[in-house]
């Protein structure tokens, strides 16, 4: 699209439709900011390093307009994004970027436009949400750009075919919109039937794809006090089975998946998570907690081994961000403390169990007010070159290492 197009619609959207829509509360603009500062250092022998980028700062804004009104049974939802970014990281990643592959379209339209992208600055702009619907008590439809949350994942979302959230995910109040048919069937009984077609195309401005595309069935209901969830998809030319089953344990719940995946190519990969997340009180001051073990049908077994020598099903599943890890066994653990009622602390944990490196965040979220927040936060990847997160190599078994820097970062978030 032509340079400034997006937020021209955005805004025409928003005005025109605006005239039409009745005057209440919940039709009204709304929205986020964010004002982020990072700083990053990365281990020597790294690619970071070794692009010149070992230790870097930068700033991000992300600004979010918002728009979901209603009329009786019919919803409109639309998100315009604006994003900028300055800084030595901005660079890296376009370096990093000219040395991969493309990652093939997430979703079906581009709806994106680069404003700048030059030197250590970046500007971009996008609709993220871009969809109407219908709904009745037992009936939903909504057509366009949307987001689709599916599994009972803490950290890992095996269930979760698009646009799961990264393990180490810092901002996850919105997932990426993508363009999709959605249905939902409610019955009386309290389950529900949902269906999904993403289309998409297997490469940028070519056709259709019915193998880069999604078509998936999911079924939810409980049994006493017991839930199940079956999932049914046809993803990028793949077949996907899951179920999911979760009940209560004493004072907390439990979550279980399968997720087998048979490949166009014959091989079938079979995915799985079983956690535990529950509420007490901690000192007095109230808590949650969660702990997770996931393990990943396509990841390698042992340690140590290359970028460049991973097999192909796993490496187009990091590659379109599906899978963000590249070993078979993790356990997962953290939580969420009261400090007191306006600021929280949570610290986490993420340990390979096949070569025993870990990642550790810990994150403290201060509210200032009801409509803005404190965030600070540390993200750090401890482990020997050779493993997950200590670095893998990216060819070969030497030098550069590929690995996440240990990173700070402090932002202000104000809602509107």
């Amino acid at each position: 699209m032509s340079r400034n197009s997006l937020a021209v619609l955005a805004l025409s959207l928003a005005t025109g439709l605006g005239l039409a829509a009745p005057a209440r509360a919940d039709n009204a603009l709304h929205g986020r900011f964010e004002l982020t500062g990072i700083g990053a250092t990365s281990k020597a022998g790294s690619a970071d390093a070794f692009l010149g980028a070992r230790s870097r700062a930068g700033l991000h804004g992300d600004f979010r307009l918002t728009w979901e009104p209603h009329w009786g049974r019919w919803d409109f939802s639309l998100h315009y994004v604006l994003r900028g970014a300055s800084g030595r990281d901005v660079a890296l990643s376009r370096s990093k970027a000219a040395l991969l592959p493309a990652p093939p379209p997430a979703t079906l339209f581009d709806l994106s436009e680069t404003l700048t992208d030059s030197g250590n600055r970046r500007l971009t702009q996008r609709i993220d949400r871009l969809s109407l619907g219908y709904s009745t008590p037992h009936f939903v439809f909504r057509i366009g750009r949307q987001a689709l949350t599916w599994g009972a994942g803490q950290v890992f979302h095996p269930m979760d075919l698009v646009d799961p959230f990264a393990p180490n995910a810092v901002d996850t109040e919105y997932k990426p919109g993508v363009d999709m048919i959605y249905t939902q069937i409610l019955f009386d009984d309290g389950s529900d039937l949902q269906a999904v077609a993403a289309p998409r195309r297997a490469v940028a401005g070519g056709p259709v794809s019915g193998n880069a595309s999604t078509f998936a069935l999911h079924y939810h209901r409980s049994i006493g006090a017991f839930g199940l969830s079956l999932l049914a998809a046809r993803d990028r030319g793949d077949w996907t089975a899951g179920l999911g089953l979760s009940g209560p344990l004493g004072g907390a719940t439990w979550n279980a998946e399968i997720v087998p995946t048979r490949e166009a190519a014959g091989a079938t990969r079979v995915s799985g998570l079983l956690n535990i997340s529950g509420a007490t009180t901690l000192a007095g001051r109230n808590a949650t907690y969660y702990a997770e073990y996931f393990h990943n049908g396509f990841g390698v077994p042992g340690s140590g081994a290359a970028l460049d020598s991973l097999p192909s099903d796993l490496t187009a599943r990091l590659t379109r961000g599906q899978i963000f890890t590249v070993s078979r066994n993790y356990l997962a653990a953290g939580g969420a403390w009261d400090w007191t009622p306006l600021l929280t602390l949570s610290p986490s944990l993420i340990v390979n169990l096949d070569d025993r490196s870990f990642y550790v965040s810990a994150e403290s979220k201060w509210s200032l007010s009801d409509n803005s927040m404190l965030l600070i936060g540390l993200q750090a990847p401890v482990g020997p070159h050779g493993t997950e997160f200590g670095g893998l190599p990216v060819s070969g078994t030497t030098a550069p290492y590929s690995a996440e820097p240990t990173t700070a970062f402090l932002q202000f978030r104000r809602y509107f």
